[in-house]
């Protein structure tokens, strides 16, 4: 979601760095509830807490701007990368696609499958990526058309590409292996939603796409009610039917991830003041379906339970005030007895049956509260176990952001990190992780210049790219099946005039939704001795293929 997009009065009123005695302070305060963990995060607190400065580390080395490789782009610095990383624009909206539309703009989450119709799946050169275009039915989007819409007043929804990648000579400056990328397929896949931000992937090679919106027939021209999760088979050739996901829950959905039969959810909804409870935020959600879910099965079809955190003896736990990094609570979950509530604005607060948001009837049992949840991740493959990772774009004390750890197997929730300075991290968004390392990528959604940042698990932050020309958010951060190409976005900006084919019939507005292809030694960041070299690869540059799990 984009900074200009956001309903609530989130963005005013930042301060500079906070003190250390500020910080303390706030993080003194929720002492009685948090137990220090034995993590590298549990490390990083103490440094805190004796006053030492935040780690840092040079990641792969100092950003270099420099033009994409292949396609037709030109020579135009683009992007600031490390200096043995290459990328490659891929896809602009305005494009013409194979179902005859043009390719819709704002773009956000995307999920990466291989593409199982090759008999080299998974080594790398042919990838699946399904898209989110966060259209909300303003002045200027392309709308995701397909035959049969959800709704056919709203104009959100998902397009499928499919990426083949082919090898180039090696860079002369590093010896780094060069590659080409195309679009050899796209097509929109679903339609009729509204607000499609983030989402995830779940392992049968489908995706969720989430609405991170809750509107209907009663306040606004829909025909249907909005605000829920749909599944998306990468797999089919054509556009899928949108059956909303009704049991995990109608709310203002963020991002999924998907866990051992468990579809974990983030909510972006901000702090608010509520009559009852005082102050209000988004919770932190888990829906386990009744039956099991696999390829041929649609988690629409599903019964089950919706979930949201609570802290152990601690009902109504403000996240948002915890600034010490290596913090852990232990959790438990309390039931939400009306996952599809009938309140089209989300937001009454008189408490009648069937019209009290999800978010307060988790709050109204105890569940505690985060400001602006937004991506999630699992680490490892799935039944590998790994933890899961979130973030808050405007966590904290600065409004600046949080990253926050899940241990599902001890029920415990960590603090990973607080940005105080946004010269560190300024509104991170959508989150990935880099198999090589167990880094976290994280992109931001902030008023001011964009970075990809990574944070490694010893707590310390660096830049991984940076935006020259296009001041729109990074989204959609995922890696290829093989984890040797990382795909993402820049949103874009609505209501620009159609697009060229090429750059030579014409200027391409900078301003335009992109998607690049971006590659390197993922396993060659500073420090990184704890996870050897990464993927063992192979003389293309393929790794070896490794279940990749949900977002």
């Amino acid at each position: 979601m984009s900074i200009q997009d956001r309903p609530d009065s989130i963005i005013q009123g930042r301060p500079g760095p906070i003190s250390r005695r500020a910080f303390l302070g706030l993080g003194g305060a929720t002492a009685a509830a948090l137990v220090l963990s034995g993590s590298p995060f549990a490390a990083l607190g103490a440094r805190v807490a004796n006053g030492q400065n935040l780690p840092e580390t040079t990641g792969y080395g100092p950003l270099v701007a420099k033009p994409p490789v292949g396609g037709t782009e030109g020579a135009d610095n683009i992007l600031a990368l490390p200096a043995e990383f290459n990328y490659q624009v891929i896809d602009r909206q305005g494009l013409l696609q194979r179902d005859g539309n043009l390719t819709p703009g704002i773009f956000d989450a995307m999920g990466a499958f291989p593409d199982s119709g090759r008999t080299n799946e998974g080594s790398g050169d042919r990838t699946i990526l399904i898209r989110n275009h966060e259209n909300r039915e303003r002045a200027g989007e392309i709308p995701v058309t397909v035959p049969d819409p959800y709704d056919p007043a709203t104009i959100g929804g998902c397009t499928k590409l499919v990426v083949e990648r082919r090898k180039l000579d090696r860079d002369p400056a590093t010896d780094q292996q060069l590659y080409e990328y195309q679009v050899v397929d796209k097509f929109n896949i679903i339609g009729g939603t509204s607000t499609n931000c983030a989402g995830g992937e779940v392992p049968f090679k489908k995706w969720i796409t989430c609405e991170e919106v809750v509107k209907g027939p009663s306040n606004s021209p829909s025909t249907q009610r909005h605000g829920y999760n749909f599944e998306v088979d990468a797999m089919s050739d054509g556009p899928v039917e949108a059956l909303p996901i009704l049991a995990a829950g109608r709310f203002v959905h963020e991002a999924t991830t998907w866990r051992a039969g468990v579809l974990y959810q983030t909510e972006d909804r901000s702090l608010q003041a509520d009559p009852v409870r005082g102050t209000i935020g988004a919770c932190f959600y888990r829906y386990t379906p009744d039956q099991r879910v696999g390829q041929s099965d649609n988690l629409a079809e599903t019964t089950g339970v919706l979930e949201a955190a609570m802290v152990k003896g601690q009902p109504n736990f403000n996240f948002d005030a915890v600034t010490t990094p290596g913090a852990s609570f232990e959790i438990e979950w309390v039931t939400v007895d009306d996952p599809d509530h009938d309140d089209d604005t989300d937001n009454d607060r008189t408490r009648t049956p069937g019209r009290t948001p999800t978010r307060i009837q988790a709050q109204d049992k105890g569940a505690g509260f985060f400001d602006r949840m937004e991506g999630i991740w699992v680490e490892g493959a799935e039944g590998q176990g790994g933890s899961i990772f979130f973030d808050c774009t405007t966590g904290g004390p600065q409004n600046l952001g949080q990253v926050w750890k899940y241990d599902e197997g001890r029920e415990v929730l960590t603090l990973v990190f607080v940005s105080t300075n946004r010269q560190q991290l300024e509104n991170p968004d959508n989150i990935t992780i880099v198999q090589q390392t167990g880094d976290i990528f994280l992109c931001e959604d902030s008023p001011g210049e964009q970075f990809i940042r990574g944070l490694t698990q010893e707590g310390e932050i660096y830049d991984f790219a940076q935006a020259l020309t296009n001041d729109t958010e990074f989204c959609g951060a995922v890696f290829d099946p093989d984890r040797q190409t990382l795909y993402v976005n820049q949103q874009g900006e609505r209501g620009l005039e159609p697009l060229p084919e090429t750059p030579t019939e014409g200027p391409v507005d900078p301003r335009a939704a992109v998607t690049y292809a971006i590659y390197g030694p993922f396993e060659k960041r500073s420090g990184n001795s704890s996870r050897g070299n990464g993927p063992t690869t192979t003389g293309d540059g393929s790794g070896d293929s490794t279940t990749k799990s949900g977002r």
